[in-house]
């Protein structure tokens, strides 16, 4: 018994050093500000986009076997290639300065405001869309500029295991990285310092997250 606390703790401890160190590695990775170019998140998007047309039928095989989703109902997840070809027609649009109006005690000058990326942000996906709402927040926090770690559903194993391997074969994790697990890696994610968190569930769960 004691042999097999000691592993299992020796596992948790593994992958709570392996999130901090990919969060470290993202926190550098966005200071380099390769992430900010209009270009950088147009190419992403485009990744994304074609990395999820390509495994479209695993992603429908993954959503059966977890929800006994049909392929029709299924396909309703795979409509957020529309949401990405979204961002990609107005990504240009977005990232331009807008300009407003200054007080008038500061008569005669002009003001704009810049959008910037936040940062890192945390993805955590819910059991019953597992793939639209990890890749739907996903667009979002690639289009503003940002960097991403991805926790998707354990209730939801095969989708889980498509996308983990989607995103691990289109992206870099110190750009963007995924993390499988239960519990046990939410908490810990949940006990690291984020810019911004995404996440889709109940009340309950999302009081704690808050």
């Amino acid at each position: 018994m004691l042999a097999i606390k000691w592993v299992l703790s020796t596992i948790m401890v593994t992958t709570n050093c392996s999130i901090k160190n990919f969060l470290s590695k993202q926190k550098n990775y966005f200071s380099t500000d390769v992430t900010k170019p209009w270009g950088f998140r147009l190419q992403q998007l485009k990744k994304l986009k074609s990395a999820i047309i390509s495994r479209q039928d695993e992603i429908l095989v993954a959503l059966k076997a977890d929800l006994e989703k049909p392929t029709f109902e299924g396909c309703f997840e795979l409509m957020v290639v529309r949401d990405i070809d979204y961002a990609i027609k107005n990504l240009s649009k977005w990232v331009k300065p807008q300009s407003v109006k200054s007080d008038l005690a500061l008569f005669p000058s002009s003001a704009k405001i810049y959008p910037e990326p936040l940062g890192i942000v945390l993805i955590i996906s819910p059991w019953n869309y597992p793939f639209s709402l990890m890749i739907s927040p996903l667009i979002g926090a690639i289009a503003a500029g940002n960097c991403a770690m991805l926790k998707p559903s354990e209730l939801s194993p095969h989708t889980s295991t498509v996308l983990t391997k989607l995103i691990r074969d289109t992206f870099a994790p110190e750009y963007i990285y995924i993390q499988e697990g239960g519990v046990d890696v939410a908490q810990e994610l949940l006990s690291l310092k984020f810019d911004h968190i995404f996440f889709t569930g109940g009340t309950k769960v999302g009081q704690i997250v808050m």
